[in-house]
């Protein structure tokens, strides 16, 4: 039996009073103060993802807990040979459908999601939260942000040299999932990977990216059997974090526990 271990940390943004992203670990979608870990057979597919309900759209708390609901629903009935593509277009139709709802309209999300089966690490996602490889004391960045400056850079506008200079605006998102049917850019990044002994996952909302570099974040990593989450909830609130902060390590080694507790 191949097997994976998993761990998950959620919590609100500082002065917020609700969580307004949402996790699907193996089938259970959770939000709010979360705080779980387990280990999953994947010798069939198993389902890891966080949605991030965009602020400026309607209900942003309820965006990112739907699109999980929807997600969830479609994977149970899903087939290992099911294309992932496919899957999230049926996905991405029934959240354009909840804008027959004027209560739900103009809600919007992020996501970023694993496919694990056996050693193969399948990630997906649409909009700015991510997914990065954690080895050799690196994280690299697996998930691609759908951001209007990443948009510049594919059309040849920009170089990665001036990305580094760009004024915030540009990373303003140019792709989500989103309750209305006007909204037709739909793309997804797709990437699979096999992962390497020793090799870990991270699934992030952008509430880590956006307070800590990619080396800060490997920095934070890099002791694999003594990473507490918790710990890393703490740096980006030393480096001014204050955005909703969720996680998800995947590995098929062994993490140690204190990875799930709170400090106190």
């Amino acid at each position: 039996m191949k097997s994976f271990q998993f761990i998950a940390f959620s919590q609100r943004g500082r002065g917020k009073s609700h969580n307004e992203d949402a996790l699907l670990l193996d089938g259970q979608v959770y939000q709010g103060s979360i705080r779980e870990h387990g280990i999953v057979d994947t010798s069939q597919p198993r389902y890891f993802a966080i949605a991030d309900g965009v602020a400026i759209g309607t209900l942003p708390r309820i965006a990112s807990w739907r699109l999980l609901e929807i997600l969830r629903d479609y994977l149970v009935s899903a087939s290992a040979t099911e294309p992932l593509l496919a899957l999230l277009q049926h996905v991405q139709q029934d959240y354009v459908a909840l804008s027959d709802n004027p209560k739900f309209y103009g809600m919007a999300s992020t996501l970023v999601g694993v496919r694990l089966h056996e050693n193969t690490v399948t990630i997906f996602n649409v909009g700015d939260s991510r997914a990065y490889l954690l080895a050799d004391n690196r994280a690299d960045l697996l998930s691609r942000d759908h951001s209007l400056l990443n948009d510049l850079i594919d059309g040849g506008e920009i170089t990665a040299e001036q990305a580094a200079d760009s004024a915030s605006i540009l990373q303003g998102l140019t792709c989500q999932f989103i309750a209305d049917a006007e909204c037709d850019d739909f793309r997804v990044n797709i990437a699979t990977h096999e992962l390497q002994p020793g090799e870990r996952i991270l699934l992030c909302s952008d509430g880590l990216n956006e307070a800590l570099d990619d080396a800060q974040i490997a920095a934070l990593f890099a002791n694999e059997s003594e990473t507490d989450l918790v710990n890393v909830f703490k740096a980006a609130r030393r480096a001014g974090g204050s955005d909703d902060f969720s996680l998800i390590v995947l590995t098929d080694g062994q993490l140690n526990d204190k990875s799930v507790t709170l400090n106190q």
